[in-house]
């Protein structure tokens, strides 16, 4: 018995010391040239940070050995970082490495995506250069299933009219610049007598028509170059007052309550791009330059819960434009939260979020001990209605007795929508394989989509591991839409 036990003990010993090989080259995504001195760190998932490290050679060849497991890979060059197996670097998703006697991670191929940059000049219609102007990248990608168009960068124009957006993810890109003109600024001397002009926004290939604006595409390592002339056409004038305001004065409680009036026009992608933002110490207000357009024109105070707000979209033409707004309370949003067949209340706080549909602020509130909730001075808008906490979730969200439609709670200035939510801790796990030709497929984006749109949730998308699985360890419960 005694010589029984020492052998099992010998067993557990060697497979506690069994290692498997992972191994491969880093390499250029775009040339295929192997990298040389880039650090890499193989990590547990369950202990990041009791990684090893090693250096590539000079073929860009790597090497550890691990125990069975599941692993993180990481490559680290010139202070960036990147993960293995990272498609795109908009979306941010990597590859595990799972180590076992059925895996082959001895021949991994690293990918490194080098950073890229888009310079270029901006010049008027004189062939002078634009100082200041300011120039703004938009990336659109696909997350989860769903093509997304964000602000990735901005930056502005020297002296010599000369930008460079650097570090950039390698992707496609609009680009935009806006532009207010020298002679327009009280600093530059001009007596204001002759006529007024501005700089309408120029969107890449060179068109102030937001709807042919196009994409460019820049490749990992790359310096695109993007150049711009702006031409300078007849200002319009913008005065704005309030007709329930005191004459002089922006708001008809607080005489000396500063408020903000902002002017934004519809962006790319359904985002806004502001056009301009001035802080309002008397009424009217007016704007001696702006380009003709169609604008949403917001005034909002900083009162809190007693903010007073309003907002118009307006047509600007040629000439002079006058608008006036009544101000009134903001939106808010209260209501109540209950919880699914009598369950116990979670052990933290929840949290309610209102995260927008498209571009804008998300809203947020934590839930009081009697499970009512109240956000004040929100934004008017579409929203998804989300509960957070421990592993609760919102089942359902009502508007007295009926559901959201599509999901979206959609608000006005000037109401209060009360919404009662269904609180739930069902979840549930969901893991599989994906194969191409009977082997793992790697790399391969899964999504996850709820199958009723009215649940507001977002899709959840998840690249498979080296073995080609997929794994969402903490899933609420529902029905889903599942592809890949």
């Amino acid at each position: 018995m005694k010589r029984l036990a020492l052998l099992l003990a010998a067993a557990t010993a060697l497979s506690a010391a069994e290692t498997y090989r992972v191994a491969g080259v880093i390499v250029d995504s775009r040339s295929g040239a192997p990298i040389v001195n880039a650090s890499l760190t193989l990590s547990p998932m369950d202990q990041p940070h009791e990684g090893m490290l090693t250096t590539s050679g000079t073929d860009g060849s790597f090497a550890f050995d691990a125990a069975r497991g599941k692993y993180n890979l990481m490559a680290v060059i010139a202070g960036v970082s990147q993960p293995f197996g990272e498609v795109n670097r908009f979306v941010g998703m990597g590859t595990s490495v799972i180590t076992g006697p059925d895996q082959d991670t001895a021949h991994l191929v690293f990918r490194w995506h080098r950073l890229a940059a888009i310079t270029g000049r901006v010049l008027d219609d004189q062939g002078e250069p634009v100082e200041n102007a300011q120039v703004r990248l938009f990336c659109s990608a696909v997350f989860a299933g769903r093509k997304r168009i964000a602000q990735s960068f901005q930056t502005s124009t020297n002296d010599r009219g000369d930008f460079r957006a650097w570090a950039i993810i390698d992707g496609v890109y609009y680009v935009f610049v806006t532009a207010e003109p020298w002679w327009n600024s009280p600093r530059a001397g001009v007596d204001g007598s002759g006529p007024a002009t501005v700089h309408p926004t120029v969107y890449y290939p060179g068109t102030t028509d937001i709807t042919r604006a196009a994409l460019l595409t820049v490749q990992p390592g790359e310096e695109a170059r993007v150049d711009f002339t702006l031409t300078a056409i007849p200002a319009s004038k913008l005065t704005v007052n309030c007709d329930n305001c005191e004459p002089g004065a922006p708001s008809p409680a607080r005489s000396r309550t500063l408020m903000e009036l902002r002017v934004t026009a519809d962006g790319l992608g359904g985002t806004e791009t502001a056009v301009m933002q001035r802080n309002v110490i008397r009424w009217p207000f007016t704007i001696d330059t702006i380009p003709p357009g169609r604008y949403l024109v917001r005034v909002s105070g900083t009162g809190g819960e007693n903010a007073l707000v309003a907002e118009r979209w307006i047509d600007v033409g040629a000439g002079e434009t006058a608008v006036s707004l009544s101000l009134h309370p903001a939106a808010a949003v209260s209501g109540k939260v209950t919880f699914k067949a009598n369950l116990a209340p979670p052990t933290r706080p929840l949290t309610v979020v209102l995260s927008p549909e498209s571009a804008g602020k998300s809203a947020s509130a934590t839930v009081g001990p009697d499970g009512t909730f109240r956000m004040s001075n929100v934004a008017p808008g579409k929203y998804h209605v989300y509960a957070t906490g421990g592993y609760y979730h919102a089942e359902t969200a009502r508007i007295g007795d009926g559901v959201l439609a599509a999901g979206l709670l959609n608000i006005q200035d000037g109401t209060e929508s009360h919404v009662d939510i269904v609180a739930s801790d069902e979840i549930g796990r969901l893991k599989g394989f994906a194969t191409r030709d009977d082997r793992p497929a790697a790399d391969m984006l899964v999504v996850l989509m709820p199958a009723d749109p009215a649940s507001g949730y977002p899709n959840q998308g998840f690249q498979t591991d080296s073995d080609g699985s997929f794994d969402w360890p903490v899933l609420r419960a529902g029905d889903y839409l599942l592809f890949a």
